[in-house]
């Protein structure tokens, strides 16, 4: 018979477990609800400006989310383990703003200018692979048959959700394709990093992330496009939204949820986040229900659970969805 103590224990990792799932689908919703917003933003302003302003937005929410929780708590200066934030901290969240970040929000957004959306969804389709073997080389996540099913598994229900849009004659040129697929390795290089980058609390890893980001592609819009004239409010308050939920909460969860579940887990929010999103359009913009989405639903659940399912233990063992840090 088990003691108080050790049943405790097992109830706050499976507690862990649940947890993590709702973060997972927290991200989901978050991110997939992001279509509109873009939609809205780029009516009135330009990508790469529309990029800088959400990164930029989403860089002052964090500061104020810092600042606020210091004065209202007496918060400690954030600190990375053992000592204060070094340059080898900022060399690592600066390869997570600028590469795997702002680089990829460009590289779609010109994929997009030939690249339907359901082309876009296989491309970005790579990111858990990339993630998968990413993590197999340097995280230590060993690359086993149950995970890779998974990942296949999830990949064929994005398949099955697009498949409609195929029917209706879906065009790509092949340097929009490559394109995307380079950003979606890009975003399994942060995936992983996230995991490798020095500990630093969440919500100034995230800052860091962002602000960096921000700054990077701020510069890239000066460069490339001229100045928003006469911007719409709504395409600006669509802006300051982006900069809020999916840039700066989403990635204050994003990395909380990489160091708690592990990057394969947290990459297969890009096979869930075109679910939510085809969900929405039937909801609230009288979009047809179609046979497909019920299939990729019960695929990507059934992959994001083989994929992360852990061996079953001995007695007394907790089971995790990965390893925690």
């Amino acid at each position: 018979m088990e003691s108080g103590a050790a049943k405790a224990g097992a109830a706050s990792r499976l507690s862990g477990d649940a947890l993590s799932w709702a973060a997972l689908m927290l991200l989901v919703v978050i991110w997939g609800s992001t279509f509109a917003g873009i939609l809205v933003g780029v009516a009135t302003i330009t990508p790469a400006w529309l990029v800088a302003g959400r990164l930029l937005s989403g860089a002052v929410f964090l500061a104020a989310w810092m600042i606020g929780a210091r004065v209202l708590r007496a918060a400690p200066k954030p600190q990375v383990e053992g000592g204060r934030i070094s340059l080898r901290a900022l060399g690592w969240f600066a390869l997570i703003g600028i590469g795997a970040t702002m680089a990829p929000f460009v590289l779609y957004a010109h994929a997009a200018e030939s690249v339907g959306s359901a082309v876009m969804a296989i491309c970005n389709g790579a990111t858990p692979f990339a993630t998968v073997l990413m993590a197999h080389a340097f995280v230590g996540d060993r690359l086993t048959a149950r995970r890779m099913i998974g990942v296949m598994l999830g990949f064929a229900g994005l398949v099955v959700l697009v498949i409609p849009e195929f029917r209706e004659g879906a065009q790509a040129s092949l340097v929009g394709i490559i394109l995307a697929i380079v950003g979606a390795w890009l975003y399994a290089v942060g995936n992983i990093a996230t995991r490798l980058a020095p500990r630093v609390e969440p919500v100034m890893a995230s800052f860091l992330i962002v602000a960096l980001g921000a700054v990077s592609a701020l510069a890239y819009a000066v460069v490339m496009e001229p100045f928003p004239v006469a911007p719409s409010i709504a395409s600006i308050t669509a802006m300051i939204v982006l900069g809020l939920m999916p840039t700066a909460f989403a990635m204050f969860v994003y990395v909380w949820l990489i160091r708690r579940a592990g990057p394969v887990f947290v990459s297969f929010t890009t096979y869930m986040s075109p679910l939510w999103a085809t969900g929405l359009g039937v909801l609230f913009l009288g979009e047809t229900l179609e046979w497909s989405m019920a299939g990729a639903l019960a695929l990507i659940l059934i992959g994001v659970a083989v994929a992360n399912r852990s061996p079953r233990r001995s007695a007394g063992q907790a089971v995790q969805l990965s390893p925690e840090t």
